[in-house]
């Protein structure tokens, strides 16, 4: 048994009542999203709807996504994070479930672009707010089993979907979904609004490195380092107003500096493992919008066991990654997990039976799904506490447009060549991450 504090490497040092409560909440925001990802284009396509415009339903959410997401950062890391959580959830609670009220292509379009507000808020916050109460000496494994939960979702909300989509229909398959989302706003009302990082900037302060609500001493502490480094940056202003002409106002000048737009919108250390993650998620969506059209094709019934497949190779695996990145770094998950998805996408494009599909699930929970665990933890491990928000909402913004460049591109060349050769080709982009992952003195 351990105390309210836990005893070092105790789980109750991460699994607190906030991590709970938001990793609950990012769960059944992220279950609504996949559900949506995978069931909604065999939805279009019931409609009537062709390749390209099944695509598009993948592509259309990110335009919205991302435009709200370069603004969130900035926004949740001045005002606060709770409200994006709150509005977000709820707007794509709404959008879902608008979804099965006006069964019209062109108007399914339009709302396509109104989830992507609910989900480029959303799931900014979530994020963002867990890595606020994470201790930072179990970051990464902290961050892993919060990125589980995109896991998971990723894995069981698809086979959900389908099950749906083609047993009862997919008018079940949309309210689950909106369930899933409105079930993700009201536990939001609950959340306690994780620290304001603008209002306390010192709170890097390495005594105990997480989240010090609940810690008298931690926050006392925090204080004073705060005091301490203020005293500091005053004595360092005096000495510079010593320097003779041109160098001391220069140095005052560097200090006074406000920020310029670009940063406040982006912040580049998280860009690199942006990048990796986006080239991996070319491959990812192609999964997400077209395994069900592709199963059916080749005479695959069952195309959910693949999801189910890897939600448990993803839990079994993910709990090991986070300790293996805290202690040895991310380039060999990195790697691996490229490599992986790689042979996903191979053996999904050859697969003509359950049994071949299942085991691209196998690959798929080693690969799509660590890759999503490591390159988050990599975006916002190396960021002030203050610059969390902003380096998620980059993070999720290549997140997003590696989807949907998957969605558009894979629409495009399954129109001509068929699916088989469409997996064939984006398997590219996650080999590409791997060589970049083994060359780049980025990833340590």
């Amino acid at each position: 048994m351990v105390g309210r504090k836990g005893t070092p490497g105790s789980f109750s040092e991460i699994f607190t009542r906030d991590f709970l409560l938001l990793a609950t909440i990012n769960l059944a925001m992220f279950f609504g999203f996949q559900m949506t990802n995978v069931g909604l284009p065999v939805y279009v396509a019931q409609l009537g709807a062709n390749a390209q415009i099944v695509g598009l339903v993948g592509t259309l959410m990110t335009v919205t996504a991302v435009v709200v997401r370069i603004f969130a950062g900035p926004l949740l890391d001045r005002f606060g994070r709770k409200g994006a959580l709150v509005v977000g959830s709820l707007v794509m609670a709404c959008s879902i479930f608008a979804y099965a009220i006006f069964p019209i292509i062109g108007v399914i379009l339009g709302i396509r672009l109104l989830q992507g507000i609910g989900w480029g808020l959303g799931s900014t916050a979530s994020s963002t707010m867990a890595a606020d109460v994470i201790p930072k000496k179990r970051f990464a494994e902290g961050m892993g089993y919060f990125a589980m939960t995109n896991s998971i979702s990723s894995a069981l909300a698809p086979a959900a979907s389908v099950a749906l989509v083609q047993g009862p229909g997919a008018m079940y398959m949309l309210f689950a979904s909106g369930g899933c989302a409105a079930l993700a706003f009201v536990m939001a009302l609950f959340q306690r609004n994780t620290v304001n990082m603008h209002e306390a900037p010192d709170d890097t302060a390495p005594a105990d490195e997480g989240s010090h609500a609940d810690d008298p001493q931690a926050s006392e502490h925090e204080l004073k380092q705060h005091n301490l480094d203020a005293s500091l940056q005053s004595e360092e202003t005096k000495a510079q107003g010593a320097m003779p002409g041109n160098a001391a106002r220069h140095a005052a000048s560097e200090q006074q500096s406000s920020p310029s737009l670009l940063s406040t919108v982006f912040e580049k250390r998280a860009a690199f493992p942006g990048f990796l993650i986006l080239l991996v998620n070319i491959s990812f969506g192609c999964i997400t919008s077209f395994i069900t059209l592709h199963g059916q094709e080749q005479g695959i019934d069952n195309v959910s066991l693949y999801f189910i497949v890897y939600a448990i190779v993803t839990m079994a695996s993910r709990p090991a990654i986070g300790r293996i990145i805290d202690r040895y770094g991310f380039r060999i998950p990195g790697i691996l997990s490229c490599l992986a998805t790689v042979a996903t996408m191979v053996l999904i494009g050859l697969s003509r039976d359950t049994l071949m599909l299942s085991c691209a699930g196998v690959l798929a929970g080693l690969g799509v799904g660590t890759a999503m665990s490591v390159f988050q933890t990599m975006a916002v491990a190396a960021v002030e506490p203050w610059r969390r928000g902003v380096a998620t909402s980059t993070y999720f913004v290549a997140f997003d447009v590696g989807i949907a460049i998957g969605s558009l591109t894979g629409g495009l060349i399954a129109g001509v060549y068929g699916y088989t050769i469409m997996y064939m080709a984006v398997a590219v982009f996650p080999l590409i991450a791997a060589v970049i992952c083994t060359l780049s003195k980025k990833v340590k």
